[in-house]
């Protein structure tokens, strides 16, 4: 199951690069000069290139505007921080030797993951100590792992959210629409109806579709004669659109269910307008709280029109919310301090101490323990409803029975 979430998103991503161009970034963004003593240098790892470009065509900007936000107010204990981005153009080859760059030669104090292809070096850091901090969450080794350390729901969950979602758009009869162009897909339709049943839910039909694909009327026709109330699109955003637009088209007023690490302003002015819910890893992006007004403040102060792009959404600010993440645990690990250099046992002493912190309420509760793997089993409601997002259930989590 691990990776569906990427494997979706992927594509989106690296069409929005060919158009736009919207992805640069420099190698090393360095801590500013007058720092006190010796900077914090953290690793970002993406695939920011290639045909497998990383869905967050904001993330390495975003990031970044938390480095610079944290090192104007002083950096973390009088350490700035030095920001060192390597690009695996989605090749696990790549991967791996950049990870090993960073902590042979650079000495990063910790790795921020947005990369497809963390499993090339997740054993490889778990064997010299080095913690990954974020961003993603939706891979197998931030719910297997110990030294991978999630900032919202991780993916062993996701679809206890979906599920869960279903109930709350008031059905209890679902079909699925699932890509044709990941394995990663039709790996999840035995688990998905296995997790659906927990909840009252059946699956009355699994069905595949193509980006490729000129309409999807007959997986419409077949959801509408299975009955299905509520349809899980577990594709790229350009299929969702396309498919509630064509089911529409044939009178079947279904309501959607989508994985909400897609939600961008954009899904508003689409068919899923009409009735779409979303179960969401971190606070949604749009929320009114002081965290995100905050984070809202320093992105337009040092990344300028990051946010009034067509993709800012809920996969960017995961990047800040990891950064946040990396400053909780630096103070509960008193990173650098009293003069002391910077080390990771001292920001893994700090990760393993966490105990049900929200970050200000940008993510579900975060408990991590020393050695063992850390899933996150809570995720937020959004929903669609009359073109618009909304939080209806509140802005607190949800969490999967029994945790």
């Amino acid at each position: 199951m691990g990776g569906i979430r990427r494997a979706l998103l992927r594509g989106l991503a690296a069409l929005a690069m060919a158009l736009t161009g919207l992805v640069s970034f420099s190698a090393v963004t360095a801590a500013p000069s007058g720092a006190a003593s010796k900077p914090i240098t953290i690793g970002l790892i993406c695939d920011c290139t290639g045909p497998l470009a990383s869905a967050g065509v904001d993330v390495v900007p975003v990031y970044k505007a938390w480095v610079d936000s944290v090192n104007h107010a002083g950096g973390i204990n009088g350490h700035k921080i030095q920001l060192i981005v390597k690009d695996t153009g989605a090749n696990p080859g790549t991967a791996l030797t950049e990870a090993e760059s960073l902590v042979q030669q650079s000495h990063v104090i910790a790795i921020a993951d947005d990369s497809s292809e963390d499993q090339a070096f997740a054993t490889y850091v778990q064997q010299h100590n080095v913690p990954v901090v974020g961003i993603t969450t939706s891979t197998t080794p931030f719910f297997t792992n110990p030294d991978f350390y999630p900032e919202g729901q991780t993916e062993d969950r996701l679809f206890d959210g979906i599920a869960g979602a279903v109930k709350k758009a008031g059905g209890t009869k679902m079909a699925l629409m699932y890509c044709a162009e990941a394995v990663q897909c039709q790996e999840g339709i035995a688990p998905l109806k296995a997790t659906a049943k927990n909840y009252g839910v059946s699956v009355v039909t699994a069905l595949e579709v193509a980006v490729s694909a000129p309409n999807y009327t007959a997986q419409c026709l077949s959801a509408k004669a299975a009955g299905a109330q509520v349809i899980f699109t577990a594709d790229v955003q350009s299929v969702d659109e396309k498919i509630a637009a064509d089911c529409q088209q044939q009178g079947f007023d279904a309501k959607y269910v989508i994985d909400g690490e897609i939600l961008l302003p954009s899904l508003t002015k689409t068919a899923l307008g009409k009735g779409t819910y979303f179960t969401v890893p971190n606070l949604p992006y749009f929320a009114n709280t002081p965290a995100v007004r905050q984070m809202n403040s320093a992105i337009d102060k040092y990344a300028k029109g990051t946010r009034s792009n067509s993709y800012w959404g809920e996969i960017a600010m995961e990047a800040w919310i990891s950064g946040k993440l990396f400053q909780a645990a630096a103070q509960a690990g008193k990173l650098g301090a009293h003069g002391s250099t910077p080390t990771t046992a001292q920001l893994i002493k700090g990760l393993d101490s966490l105990k049900g912190n929200t970050l200000s309420g940008l993510a579900p509760p975060l408990n991590f323990t020393a050695g063992k793997p850390h899933p996150v089993d809570c995720w937020y409601w959004t929903v669609l409803k009359g073109n618009k997002y909304s939080t209806p259930y509140g802005l607190k989590p949800a969490c999967a029975p029994g945790t």
